[in-house]
């Protein structure tokens, strides 16, 4: 086993994005693969990091830079001699250690899909074309925050601080506020001490945190932090899904504008204080 089977075989059977030996129905030419495969192919990440690179040169050369995304060290290159099948479907590849065939499912000028047998299993790799040797683990931590979302909330996925600092608009702010269907949306309470905070009641399916609380003059900021306690919505896109916020006075004293945040847009909402 080497380097050119992409990671060690029981890193391969853990690594669920991997094909299943679906192989693409597309007939590949038997000609023309010998120019297309020429360049830098950068490997979509598996879910044990590994994210290889391979450069394929004119002269039948081949360079597979070894890289995972998880580990973040140094590998060596290794170095084999490549060359096609009459059919354009099989790449056969040389290396000092073995020689080792990969079925060409896909191959188009961005876009390569490899398959290969290995031990009773069918294994698929898919790569990208790119301009430079450079895994793509900014998919690999994509791929990762996303199976961390739907998990369970854990104490470092946000920590609440929800304590308002001391500010002479504060009472303007203190209440509940709904929207115009009468559900709270944000609470600002003030103890007999005048300590103040956030607060949102936990709902049947909701909980709600918050943190970096501040004032901008007469603005109140701080993060806001969503998350469920019920497995069937841990998929939910609002589930440990965080917010910048915004309350903003308004003219009418039982009112109160309600900005947040999402990529970059915001969206704003008139809110009613109720008793």
């Amino acid at each position: 086993m080497n380097k050119w089977l992409f990671a060690p075989l029981a890193a391969v059977l853990l690594s669920a994005c991997t094909g299943t030996g679906q192989k693409d129905a597309r007939t590949l030419p038997a000609t023309g693969n010998e120019a297309a495969i020429i360049g830098i192919w950068a490997m979509m990440p598996l879910r044990n990091g590994v994210a290889n690179v391979v450069e394929y040169t004119a002269d039948g050369k081949s360079r597979l830079h070894a890289f995972n995304c998880a580990e973040q060290k140094d590998r060596d290159v290794e170095v084999a001699d490549y060359r096609f099948s009459a059919d354009g479907q099989t790449l056969h590849l040389t290396s000092p250690q073995r020689d080792f065939d990969l079925q060409v499912l896909t191959l188009t000028p961005g876009l390569m899909k490899l398959a290969m047998s290995l031990e009773g299993l069918d294994l698929q790799f898919t790569y990208l074309k790119t301009d430079k040797i450079a895994p793509l683990c900014v998919l690999y931590e994509k791929s990762v925050v996303d199976a961390r979302k739907q998990l369970p909330y854990q104490a470092d996925d946000f920590v609440p601080n929800p304590a308002i600092p001391a500010n002479a608009n504060l009472d303007r702010y203190v209440g509940k506020w709904a929207d115009d269907e009468g559900v709270v949306q944000i609470e600002v309470i003030k103890d007999a001490t005048g300590n103040a905070r956030l607060n949102h009641d936990p709902s049947e399916n909701w909980r709600h945190l918050y943190n970096q609380v501040s004032w901008s003059g007469a603005e109140l900021h701080y993060q806001s932090f969503a998350y469920s306690e019920k497995q069937s919505l841990f998929t939910h896109p609002y589930h440990k899904s965080m917010h910048p916020s915004i309350l903003t006075p308004v003219a009418d004293p039982e009112k109160i504008q309600h900005s947040f945040f999402i990529d970059q847009e915001r969206f704003d909402y008139i809110l009613n204080r109720v008793r």
